[in-house]
């Protein structure tokens, strides 16, 4: 993602796949003016209650650590 794009005064995401499909596409995104600290600030959230570590004890058995 490049925060700010020049020619399009806007934030923008560019996805490559040279290995198979040589496909590039580049998109503008016209967002709100407060998405991106709302974004972080649910990130922050997230960040605050999920667990910072999953442990996988046994095969399909998982054990979350805060």
């Amino acid at each position: 993602m490049q925060p700010h794009h020049e020619e399009h005064g806007t934030p923008a995401v560019y996805v490559e796949d040279p290995g198979r499909s040589c496909v590039s596409v580049f998109l503008p995104m016209n967002l709100e003016e407060d998405w991106i600290d709302e974004q972080r600030r649910l990130l922050g959230r997230v960040m605050k209650e999920w667990p910072s570590e999953v442990l996988q004890s046994s095969p399909g058995v998982y054990e979350w650590r805060r």
